[in-house]
This record gives C-alpha cells, structure tokens and sequence, in this order.
C-alpha cells in the first residue's frame, strides 16, 4: 500500500494547524493570567487561584481544540496524528519551562501530564464527528423512506 505524498503533505499540515490553533488559543490565556499576578506587592490568595485555574483551563480547551483540528484535517490514521500532536504540544510546553518537572508547582505537573490526554480527547472527538458526518453522507435524504 503506499501512501501518497500528498496524503503526507495533508497529514504533516494538519498537525502542524493543530498545534498552532492550540498556541493561538493558549498563549494570551497565558499572558493574561501572567498579567494577573505581575506585581511587587503580595497577592491575594484569591487572585493566585483564578491566575491558575486559568491558565490550567486555557492549557486545556487549546489542547482540546488543537486535537479536534488536527483530525479533521487529516486524511486517515487520525489517532496517531492526534497523538502527534500531543507529544508536540507537550514538548513545546517542557521546552519554554526548560523541562522542569517540579511537584511544587501543581499547575506545572498537571499541564506536563494533562496535555497529552486533553489533545486525545479533542482527537477522540474530532473522530466521532468525522465518522457521524460519513455516516450521514449515506443516509438517505429526509423525507425520504
């Protein structure tokens, strides 16, 4: 069986989209929950926790969304290329913390261990959709018997 080039292509650009639309969606999350809690001063426990849970919640919906994109570009094999996708992000992510891997920091640990399942569940959901709109494809029009 060979794969074409231009199947190849596809599937090297889908992940590449999907990874840019997850950096489109995560990092001015990032910098307005860094904004957040920029300053001299001591910060109210309050405004740490919204600064983390947002970052945490941004991390997540731009994985969810770039594993979604990712396999509705591709052209077959979609889990693997979700799955791409994941190990991507994830190494982007280590590369800007300088592969810190520190329990200290809870929002560091779950984005390092969360990122790849976030992107399956985009991935898994993106094929769901895919494989409802074949279906529908060959279903009969409505109104139809």
């Amino acid at each position: 069986m060979s794969y074409p080039v231009r199947e190849i292509v596809g599937n090297f650009l889908s992940v590449v989209a999907g990874v840019l639309i997850a950096l489109i969606i995560i990092i001015p999350i990032g910098i307005f929950a860094g904004l957040m809690v920029f300053s001299d001063g001591s910060l109210p426990k309050s405004q740490q926790i919204i600064s983390g849970t947002l970052l945490i919640g941004g991390i997540a919906a731009g994985c969810i969304a770039g594993g979604y994109f990712t396999v509705r570009i591709s052209t077959r094999k979609d889990l693997i290329h979700g799955f791409i996708t994941g190990l991507v992000l994830t190494f982007l992510f280590g590369l800007i913390n300088d592969f810190e891997f520190d329990w200290r920091y809870p929002d560091l640990s779950i984005s390092y261990l969360g990122i790849l399942p976030a992107v399956l569940i985009g991935a898994w959901a993106g094929i769901r959709k895919k494989k409802k709109a074949i279906s529908n494809m060959f279903s009969s029009p409505p109104g139809t018997p």
